[in-house]
């Protein structure tokens, strides 16, 4: 009895953990590797050159490989000489990377990036790349979207969030018939998922607990609703964009 209660806690761990991308893995397409670094000790220092003839930047990322990571500071030289010091102050593990930068004025050419980090101890050396997305060029235009196969899916409706705190329904149509499970995406920027409530047509409102910090990228785990197929009439959601940060934009998925 106890082997089975301990792969039930197992079970129910995966089904309500978020499903995020492998951000080692993260879709790249359009975003230019500004420099790489491996961090050689308890306490390191690094500055990349970037220059002008890379061009001008709207956004920007860091990943962490190899090891374990303690970002201590992060600051930007544009080109003017003006300095932006994010507040990205954070242990990352291997595989994960900061939110995405929007970084102040739009288009920017920079001029150097300085960093401050150290490896934890016990553990190797952390592997860091910047990387930028590029505004002119072959890089116009938008970060592409979340890659996941939504064959058989339908888009039930796609909001911008406004503001530090934002509330939004998406009211669904009968004729999109009946649904039996749910997910989220969250694009362009990292998303606080504060409250997530399911209206169907009959019954009372449903709450599934999802409330996470999501990564631009990411998804909620695949929701399935109680009772099995559903008519939706609405969707209630709360959620707030990071400091820092763009304005996350959120596309509600169900089959």
């Amino acid at each position: 009895m106890r082997i089975i209660s301990m792969f039930a806690v197992i079970a129910a761990w995966f089904a309500f953990a978020p499903v995020a991308n492998a951000d080692v893995k993260w879709e790249s397409k359009g975003w230019v590797k500004l420099g790489e670094r491996d961090v050689d000790g308890k306490v390191d220092r690094d500055v990349i050159v970037v220059g002008k003839h890379e061009g001008k930047f709207s956004k920007l990322t860091l990943l962490v490989d190899k090891s374990d990571l303690e970002l201590l500071d992060f600051e930007i030289t544009f080109g003017n000489g003006q300095k932006h010091n994010p507040n990205v102050k954070h242990v990352f593990k291997e595989g994960q990377r900061t939110r995405v930068l929007d970084l102040p004025g739009d288009e920017r050419m920079i001029k150097t990036i300085d960093l401050k980090y150290k490896n934890f101890p016990g553990g190797g050396k952390a592997h860091v790349e910047v990387w930028a997305w590029k505004t002119d060029g072959l890089g116009a235009g938008k970060p592409s979207a979340a890659l996941w196969d939504n064959a058989g899916w339908t888009k039930l409706g796609t909001r911008t969030v406004g503001g530090k705190v934002d509330k939004d329904r998406i009211t669904v149509a009968r004729v999109k018939g009946k649904f039996e499970k749910m997910t989220i995406v969250v694009l362009d920027s990292d998303l606080d998922l504060i409250d997530f409530e399911v209206k169907f047509g009959r019954g009372p409102v449903w709450n599934p607990n999802v409330k996470h910090v999501f990564k631009e990228g990411q998804r909620t785990r695949v929701l399935d609703f109680p009772g099995g197929d559903r008519v939706i009439k609405y969707i209630d959601m709360k959620y707030a964009n990071l400091p820092g940060g763009g304005k996350a934009r959120v596309e509600v998925w169900a089959k």
